[in-house]
């Protein structure tokens, strides 16, 4: 049995990555986009927005790590906790649903992150401030997966 002071420190450190990437993907798409956006004639732009990219990419590793390393810790906690005919199929249902989501998401990541590749240029700008659409298409849905992850969590929380 995992110490219960192990347990809440280990739901904290997945809480907390959860809510860095979320309030980082609103920050990138709601605010620093549009601001870069209109900041285009700025010499540099490209290089500028290439430069934040490559360093959040960075945590953003970091922080899907951290996910899935408390998420494994998370779900074996839970299982071990009660045994097998204490969960009920609405608790299993849920987890499952969750697990698919979160490896979807890990795949947006991992194919934005490394195998889409694009020049870097300084007066060309980023897919930061200018994406593709199929990028635009990616991200929207990544929003949109962490959010039903996080209703999924929470709903955790009523089995």
């Amino acid at each position: 049995m995992i110490p219960d002071t192990l347990i809440l420190i280990n739901h904290w450190l997945h809480l907390s990555a959860a809510a860095l990437l979320a309030g980082g993907m609103i920050f990138l798409v709601a605010i620093l986009r549009p601001v870069l956006g209109r900041s285009s004639s700025i010499h540099g732009i490209g290089t500028f927005s290439n430069d934040i990219h490559e360093r959040f990419r960075i945590y953003v590793g970091i922080l899907i790590s951290v996910l899935i390393i408390t998420g494994i810790i998370n779900s074996i906690g839970s299982i071990m906790s009660v045994t097998e005919t204490n969960l009920s199929s609405g608790y299993k249902t849920v987890i499952r649903i969750k697990i698919l989501l979160a490896v979807c998401l890990f795949i947006i990541y991992g194919v934005n992150a490394f195998l889409i590749k694009e020049d870097k240029t300084e007066e060309d700008c980023s897919c930061l401030v200018k994406p593709p659409v199929y990028k635009k298409i990616l991200q929207v849905f990544a929003l949109i997966l962490v959010f039903v992850i996080l209703l999924l969590a929470t709903s955790l929380r009523f089995y």
